[in-house]
Parts: C-alpha cells; structure tokens; sequence
C-alpha cells in the first residue's frame, strides 16, 4: 500500500470518527469518499446487491448495501449480471460525477436474490441527492408521456407540486391513457443531471421496463370529470382536497391560440364575481366571466371563437391558475356567439387591478420604440400609467409602425410580475401577446418632429452657426489684413511725397544757393590774392564742393523710393562709388552667403552706412573708409571701418545740432539691431552694427 494510499485512508478515517480503514468494506464509506481522497485510489472491497444495470449487458452497475448505494465500473461487460445478484466487488475509488464510485480491478458473482428493498422518498430526498444511485419508491400522479429517442420513453410524475421525468428504458405502453392522471407506485434507481462543479442541476428517476412502475388508483375518465368553472381552479374548497393534483374539466371559447401549443379561452360556464379593490369605497362589483390560459400536450389547429372543452392539471402560471398538459375532452361544433370573443376594452390601471390575467383586451398605448426578437418584434409602449411591453408575431415583409405613433393593440394580457402588500398580491408589471398583424391599428402617426430630427436640425443650425463665425473670422482677418496693407500703402505714398517735397526745397533753395556761392568763390580766385587769402578761398571752395555733393546726395535719397531698396550689397558699391574722390579711398567688402532681407531692413541699414560715411566725411579727417558685410554667429554684422583721428564716446552720444549718432541708434531700435562705435588700432573709428538672423523673419 502506497504512503499516498494510507494518507487517504487516515483522512477518511478521520472523517468516520477516527478510525482508520486500509480497505473500504461499506457502501457508505465509498460514497462518502471526498473526490480528492478519491481520486488517490483508495482500496475497495464490497459486498452489495445489484439494483441497477446501466443497459443490458453495460459496464456501470449501481449496487447498494444496508448502508447505502454505489457504483463500480467493470473492465468488460457484465453480461452474466442481473438485477438482484450479490457481488464482492474489489477495486479502488474513482470521484464519480456526483459520489464516489468503484473502478472495480474484479467483482464475483457470490448469488441471486430478490433486488435491494427500495427507501420511501420524496421530491426533497430526489433534490438533496440523499438517495442518489439508491433504489427508491416514489408515489404520485402520471401527468403525460413523451418519447425522447427510439427504445426509451419518458413518464412525467408529478410528486406534489413538482414534477420529475422518469426514465424508461422501453417504449411506451399500448394503454398510455391509463397511466396519465392516475396515481402510481414506482420504484426506480435515483438519479439526476450533473454539471461540472458535481452539483446535481435536477433530479429524475431511471427504471428498466414498465413493470416497475404500478398503478395504484386509475385515472377518471375524462368524460367522467365535472366540468369546473376557470374561475374556481386552485381555490380553497375542503370538498376537493383529496383531488389535489388531479386533472380538472373546464370549458370556454377561444381568445387565442399560438403554435407551441399555448391557448388562452374565456371560460363561459358561470360568471366569476370580481370584488372591487377595497380602496375604490362606493364602486360597484364588476362581473366578467374569467379567463385561462391552457399548454396542451400537443398543438392543435384552434381559431378565435371556437368553443373547447378541455381537461388538464392546474398550475399556478405566475398571477393566475392555468392548466397545463391538457387535453381536448371534446370540440363543440358551433362558433360562439360573436361578442364572447369580443375583446374589453380597459386601460393600463384596469390592468394592474390582475383581474384581466390571461384574457383577450384592447388598449391604447404611443409607441416608444421596437425591435425584433427571434420570433418576432418586441414593442415598447407608454400610457398614462405605466410603461408595458407588447409581443408581436413575424411579419411577411412587414415592418413596425414609427416610433411616436399612437396605436390601438389588441391581445392577450400577461401580468410579469407581482408585488405583496400584507396578504395581498398585486401586478406591478404587465404585457401584451398579439395574435398577428390584425392586432395592431395605428390610430395617429408620429409628428415629423420627431426627437431625432429635432436634434438633427439643432445640430445642422449649430454647424451653420459654427460655419458663418468661421467665416466672418476669416472675412474680419482679410479686411484688417488688407486695411493693413492700403494703410501701408497710404502710408508709403504719403511719406514718399513728403520726401520728394522736401527734395524739391533742397534743390530749390539750398543747392541753388550753394551754386551761387560757389560761383562768387570762382570769380573771386580770379582776381590776385595774397597767398593766404588764395589758400583759405580754396579751402573753402572745396568746402562748398563737398556740400554740394553731399547736398546732392541728400536730395537723391530723398527722392529714392525705400521700398526699392532690395539688393543691400548693391546699395553699399552705389553708396562707395558716389563717395569716391581723389583724396578718400572707399571699400565694400562682402562675404556671402547674406540672407534675403526685408525691404525696410536693408533700407535702414543703408541708410545707417550712409550717415557713418557722411560722419567720417565730416569730422575724421580719413584717407580711406570700408564697408563690410557678413554674417557670424548667427547675426548678420555691417561695419564701417576709417583710417582717421578717431572718436571719444561722448561724442556719439549727441551734442547739440549733430543728429547723426542718434539718428543710427533710432533706426537700429527700429530694426532690432544694435549698434557700437569702436576706437582700432593703430587709429581710426570702427561702427559695427549687429542684427539677429532670427528677427528677420518677425520684421518681414
């Protein structure tokens, strides 16, 4: 024996009151077995008595003890086994799909007997598993048979107020009327339907042939039952107790009748009186014949107003009594009279008193929306009460009403759910069932407002909305763009035509008088001088020369448009070659590559070279000048370079009636440009002006 083995038995042992067992001897050591002990193989050796064989000549076999009952499982066929023999069994546990059985390694015949004695048991004993794989003798009243494959058959007994399947491993009786509604005496191995997790899902009764089942009291005939008013099914009555569970006779005319075999009639044998709600003080008793609801045992072709009479068992169906697996006692010949199928007229509320469960009504309810189902569409329906639901039939190539349309349904009334208050149940749910197409009439249709289109307006005006401030935001953006832009031109002309008035008074005035004067110094050095006054008449001659140019030079600044100034390289050469003379030397030193400059930038810059020039002109006293132009680190770099005395810092800084200094620093401020005036060595001035290549783009 294995350390895993003795471990199991310990275990077991443990279990059984401390004990411990090598080898299982008692049927109720075995199916006591926990699944993961029994899983280990724990060593069996049983003596029982076969109750149960699984099919002729199968290999499960259920046997039972004066302790309870098992199962083993044969290596080969148990052909030579009987119900009734005694066994020894050796083997070793197997889990089972519910308890614990035997793999059994050998069994022997030791002899026959008579088969175990069955246990008395109920619904409860089948649904708690007490009994499983035991052979029990249950008692209760046949309610139909069916027949699920070839060679077996299925008895439903009803054992008080529930119902089980006994399965028969034969075919169905000859008489099978005679079992149905008949109280019998079976005795069948306990079994039931077993899910994954070893919980026992239903339980059901198995039995070899019909001789195991007898019946104890025979049925009525159906012919024979009183016919019973619809509205007294399930009623307390002390005369009728002993007929619990039997069938019951009722008769009435049809309302509906649907193919699974649902049939729903208004039971015209006696009226039942309907008390008013004791909260309604002052109204009257209403009185209306009552309604049923039937699931026969097989569909039959019934039409509205058809007069039935039927037997069945009654079953509370979730508000009201039914009757189901019912059968037709007989067909009357004749239709009803026309308003006996006439459905009532009735409201939510009315509904909701559970008066009209299972009968045929007609309401007026708006459409709220509607989908389909697998067998058909479902409707969903508003009143002034309550919401409810309503189930309509497939349409051939129909479709469901819109939604918002006002409709008149008429069908069967469902009570859902219910509520207690007290001793007292209420409907708090409720649905129609309707019998086809003919049962639904649209009384009003939607508005074209519909919410969905309402909603989809209200956005397409919002779009419009968002499109026209889109686009007056654009149209605003072009306006002050082209305002900026005549501005600008308004702007330019007139700063142009100020500059070229101002050019015509130069020319005009100071140019004409620098003419003359020089004209009076020309004539004056034709005359004989003393050398000192010749000297200073040259001097000043050359004096008034320089004015002149430089007078010129203004004038055609002036008349220059700025915008034209484009090319800066360009500008400095025009700039050095009109500055050019026997006694000044002038250099423009560029190194590309130079970036394309706004037009205002290289006009300012120009001018700034200009002014520098014009400084060392005045007051440098150099023999040479040069202009450079590049661009380092970033930055574009113009210098302007002389030879002369030089300058002391001071003297940029503006003195009065000398504007030039002041006039560079305001143009480089409005550029974004700085500017330095340099003292280099061995002599000479230096202004260098730097502008960040990264502002061009914001100036342009």
């Amino acid at each position: 024996m294995t350390r895993l083995g003795i471990l199991a038995c310990l275990v077991l042992g443990l279990a059984l009151g401390g004990q411990a067992q090598e080898v299982l001897t008692r049927a109720a050591e075995v199916r006591g077995l926990p699944p993961d002990v029994a899983l280990t193989g724990v060593p069996v050796e049983l003596q029982a008595v076969v109750g149960f064989i699984e099919s002729p000549g199968g290999g499960t076999v259920f046997v039972q003890d004066e302790t309870g009952g098992t199962f083993f499982r044969a290596s080969r066929r148990v052909k030579s086994l009987k119900v009734g023999d005694r066994v020894l069994v050796k083997g070793r546990s197997v889990p089972g799909l519910y308890l614990t059985g035997v793999e059994a390694q050998s069994y022997d015949l030791l002899g026959s007997g008579e088969p175990p004695v069955p246990v008395p048991a109920g619904y409860e004993d089948l649904a708690t598993g007490r009994f499983h794989y035991q052979m029990v003798q249950v008692e209760g009243i046949g309610r139909r048979l069916s027949v699920p494959e070839e060679n077996r058959s299925v008895l439903h007994l009803a054992l008080g107020s529930r119902v089980v399947e006994v399965r028969v491993d034969a075919p169905l009786p000859e008489k099978q009327e005679e079992w149905v509604d008949a109280r019998l005496q079976i005795t069948a191995l306990a079994a039931g339907g077993i899910n994954d997790r070893r919980q026992l899902v239903f339980p059901y009764l198995r039995v070899s042939d019909w001789s195991d089942v007898k019946i104890v009291k025979a049925a009525p005939a159906l012919e024979a039952l009183e016919v019973l008013p619809a509205a007294r099914l399930l009623r307390f009555d002390p005369a009728r107790m002993e007929d619990f569970g039997h069938r019951v006779r009722t008769a009435g005319t049809v309302l509906a009748a649907f193919p699974d075999g649902q049939v729903f009639i208004r039971d015209l044998t006696a009226e039942a009186v309907v008390p008013s709600s004791p909260r309604l003080k002052g109204t009257e008793d209403k009185v209306r014949p009552a309604a049923l609801a039937l699931r026969l045992t097989r569909p039959l072709s019934l039409k509205p107003g058809q007069r039935l009479d039927v037997a069945g068992f009654p079953n509370m169906d979730g508000f009201s009594a039914s009757l189901v697996d019912a059968v037709l006692v007989k067909e009357e010949g004749g239709a009803a009279e026309e308003a006996e199928a006439e459905p009532v007229e009735v409201t939510v509320k009315e509904i909701l008193e559970g008066t009209l469960d299972a009968d045929l009504v007609s309401l007026e309810a708006e459409l709220v929306d509607a989908f389909r189902t697998g067998s058909g569409w479902e409707l969903r329906l508003v009143s002034t009460e309550m919401p409810m639901r309503a189930l309509l039939p497939t349409r051939e190539g129909g479709d469901v009403p819109r939604q918002g349309s006002l409709l008149r349904l008429t069908g069967i009334c469902r009570v859902e759910s219910s509520s207690d208050k007290g001793f007292r149940s209420r409907p708090e749910s409720a649905m129609l069932l309707l019998r086809g197409e003919e049962d639904l009439v649209i009384l009003r249709e939607p508005s074209w407002w519909t919410v969905q289109r309402l909603v989809g307006l209200i956005g397409l005006l919002l779009a419009v909305m968002a499109g026209g401030l889109l686009w007056i935001t654009l149209l605003r953006r072009q306006v002050a763009k082209q305002g900026e832009a005549l501005r600008r031109r308004i702007t330019h002309e007139a700063a142009l035509e100020e500059r070229q008035r101002i050019a015509r008074e130069f020319h005009d005035t100071l140019e004409q008088e620098l003419a003359g004067l020089s004209l009076r110094l020309d004539a004056a050095m034709t005359r004989p001088l003393e050398d000192k006054a010749k000297r200073l008449m040259e001097t000043s001659r050359h004096l008034v020369s320089r004015i002149q140019t430089e007078a010129r030079n203004l004038v055609a600044d002036l008349r220059a448009d700025p915008e034209s100034v484009t090319d800066l390289p360009a500008a400095l050469n025009e700039l050095a070659e009109r500055t050019l003379s026997d006694l000044l030397e002038v250099q423009v030193r560029v190194e590309p590559p130079l970036p394309a400059l706004p037009v205002h930038v290289a006009h300012h810059l120009r001018m700034i070279a200009q002014e520098a020039v014009t400084n060392v002109l005045k007051h440098a006293h150099a023999s040479s000048i040069v202009l450079g132009l590049k661009t380092q680190d970033g930055e574009l770099c113009l210098t302007i370079s002389d030879d002369g005395q030089g300058l002391e810092q001071t003297s940029t800084q503006g003195q009065a009636g000398h504007f030039g200094c002041m006039g560079i620093r305001e143009r480089c401020l409005r550029i974004g440009a700085q500017v330095e005036w340099l003292n280099v060595t061995p002599h000479g001035t230096q202004v260098r002006v730097t502008l960040p290549l990264f502002s061009l783009t914001d100036h342009g």
